[in-house]
């Protein structure tokens, strides 16, 4: 029953990290955004840490590539409007990856329709009591 003990222990400590750390996945060294206007057009921004070539990728449910574009490693920053209205509705996904791993983000494109209605109004006028 002691050995079972010490066995059970020494376990459990040499399955902790020597320096305290936790085993967390590192950071990629870009952050990104990105989000659809009303116009129909997707914004993004890519911020780099590092000089670091990112390959944006916008694909579609069938997982076809529609878009692509590589960002050079000099430039840290890179903002970009796409125009998507020529794409059909529904749900794209933007990747942006590099050597050192990859953000995807899941964006919808819907085309609102146009509302034709006329206005209702109304006036009302007094006539005055003779």
């Amino acid at each position: 029953m002691l050995n079972l003990l010490s066995n059970l222990i020494c376990t459990a400590l040499l399955s902790v990290p020597a320096n305290g750390e936790t085993t967390a996945p590192k950071a990629l060294p870009f952050e990104v955004s990105a989000y659809v206007t009303s116009q129909n057009h997707i914004r993004v921004a890519v911020q780099k840490s590092a000089p670091e070539s990112v390959v944006l990728l916008l694909r579609n449910k069938q997982n076809q590539i529609v878009f692509q574009e590589t960002i050079s490693k000099k430039e840290l920053k890179y903002a970009a409007k796409l125009d998507v209205h020529n794409l059909e509705d529904g749900a794209y996904e933007l990747e942006f990856k590099s050597s050192q791993g990859a953000i995807r983000k899941q964006v919808n494109l819907a085309t609102k329709p146009v509302a034709v209605t006329a206005p209702t109004r109304m006036v009302v006028m007094n006539a005055p009591a003779e």
